[in-house]
């Protein structure tokens, strides 16, 4: 799977909130306005697809072993990617398919 096939199925499949975790806490994710809307108990987060795509190449540079390990991505300086990585996770189940 190529990164825009991705960013099309989160478009798709979160035009209505869905519900996801991190490792530590619940949220749920809805596609809006070009911009994934990561909702918790107490915040709102808008991820952009830059920020997913940045998360979406380091992925790809590392062994599809750690690719959904979240310490991996500690020197991103993302604040939300321990979101961006949990929906990886979710719709991209095989690591080996990321392109």
């Amino acid at each position: 799977m190529k990164f825009d096939e991705f960013w099309g199925m989160l478009a798709r499949e979160l035009v209505e909130p869905k519900q996801f975790a991190t490792q530590t806490k619940p949220f749920s994710a809805k596609y809006s306005g070009g911009r994934i809307l990561v909702t918790t108990s107490d915040t709102i987060w808008p991820i952009e697809r830059s920020s997913v795509k940045q998360i979406w190449n380091k992925a790809l540079s590392l062994h599809e072993k750690m690719r959904f390990v979240h310490t991996s991505y500690s020197h991103e300086n993302i604040r939300t990617s321990s979101y961006i990585i949990s929906l990886l996770k979710h719709f991209v189940a095989d690591e080996a398919k990321m392109e």
